[in-house]
């Protein structure tokens, strides 16, 4: 299954991409074990994942919600400032 990856504010220097699609394992059948399948890959990202909005195909969605071939999955960090 491949799924297209945009990385926004501080996600995206972790990984050194704003963009990336990846070919999945077959066991990555959710939203949350890409999670998992993007620390595994990108170790940095360990800590912030937990806190990282993922919107599928413009819509937040949440963890167990399922993939689909070729899904646009947008990972968003909080937001501060003032």
């Amino acid at each position: 299954m491949k799924v297209h990856l945009t990385f926004y504010g501080v996600l995206k220097q972790e990984v050194g991409s704003r963009e990336l699609t990846l070919t999945l394992p077959q066991e990555v059948i959710s939203v949350g074990e890409l999670s998992q399948h993007l620390i595994a890959r990108y170790p940095t990202l360990e800590g912030r994942m937990s806190s990282v909005a993922v919107a599928l195909n413009d819509e937040l969605v949440r963890a167990d919600h399922p993939l689909r071939d070729g899904d646009h999955a947008s990972l968003l960090p909080p937001v501060s400032g003032g």
